[in-house]
């Protein structure tokens, strides 16, 4: 059974006691055996005219920064690391957030991000949030929580796209079903996987073979496994919530150019209308979209510069 080795957790909220998207990747952690980082990404800006009135080097500043933003994971590390989990932290200045924790998942091969579902998008036919640009560009599966509380054994959906039709389609779907195995196991939560054939669908036989290949493969049960035919965008979410679904995994195929700024396939789609936590792969070897060097402080000054 596949398991997850190492887990980013992206912590937003230095200041909170409790977190849940803290508590539920040290679920993960637990049932999978994998290492714990605790990150955080400084990326408030420093104004440098301020700084000059502080008698403090900018060096000095930013590592007072860092040191505290440090002491406060560790706050939360300890717990953790009383539960008998291994728990690493570490904080840097960055920017944007989710190229810092894309560049920090990379450095230390995390296989999973975790990561808060920010608010409900108004506007979700554009990709200008932190959340979109994490999916759009991590080549690490990423798990967005969307529900505070934990269900235990709450089933996990592998959503097998049928129409992915670019090269790389079958390892995409292939590794849906890895890691919907994987974060089934850690959570010992059955494993379902669902196909949702539109009627225009050409081939409809030969992806209906494809989907019971692949799930022989997952030994996964046929009673867990559901064929449907219809609109994907309304049966996905109806099927989640008929089974009292903790989490669907979904996948994602890159996009380049104008593409990029709207949205085109099923895990921005839905993102929204899934009222479950969603984990979203990348086919393998998919690249990382960013620099791989971290762009350090954001500076910016309130005074004319002329």
């Amino acid at each position: 059974m596949p398991r997850f080795r190492s887990i980013l957790v992206a912590v937003r909220d230095l200041r909170a006691r409790r977190s849940a998207v803290v508590e539920r990747a040290a679920r993960l952690a637990a049932g999978s055996g994998a290492r714990l980082e605790l990150f955080h990404d400084l990326a408030t800006p420093i104004y440098l005219d301020a700084v000059a009135g502080t008698g403090k080097s900018v060096a000095s500043l930013t590592r007072i920064g860092r040191d505290n933003a440090e002491r406060r994971l560790e706050a939360l590390a300890r717990p953790l690391r009383a539960r008998g989990l291994r728990v690493g932290v570490s904080a840097v200045w960055d920017f944007p957030p989710y190229e810092a924790v894309i560049r920090r998942a990379m450095a230390i091969g995390a296989d999973l991000i975790v990561a808060q579902k920010r608010g409900h998008h108004r506007l979700p036919s554009l990709l200008g949030y932190t959340d979109w640009e994490l999916l759009r560009a991590s080549p690490v599966p990423v798990l967005l929580i969307k529900r505070s509380r934990h269900r235990p054994r709450a089933p996990v959906l592998a959503a097998i796209d049928p129409q992915h039709s670019a090269r790389g389609s079958g390892a995409l779907e292939a590794r849906i079903l890895v890691n919907a195995g994987a974060l089934a196991s850690a959570m010992r939560a059955p494993l379902h996987a669902v196909q949702v054939l539109t009627p225009w669908a050409d081939s409809v036989p030969t992806r209906d073979s494809a989907l019971k290949g692949l799930v022989r493969a997952s030994a996964l049960k046929p009673a867990r496994v559901h064929l449907l035919l219809g609109n994907p965008d309304a049966l996905l979410p109806a099927t989640a919530r008929r089974l009292r679904a903790g989490a669907v995994v979904m996948g994602m195929m890159s996009r380049r150019g104008l593409k990029r700024l709207f949205i085109g396939n099923s895990a921005e789609r839905l993102l929204d209308d899934l009222h479950c936590d969603v984990l979203v792969v990348k086919p393998p070897r998919s690249p990382a979209r960013l620099p791989r060097s971290r762009r350090g402080v954001y500076f910016l000054t309130s005074l004319p510069l002329n």
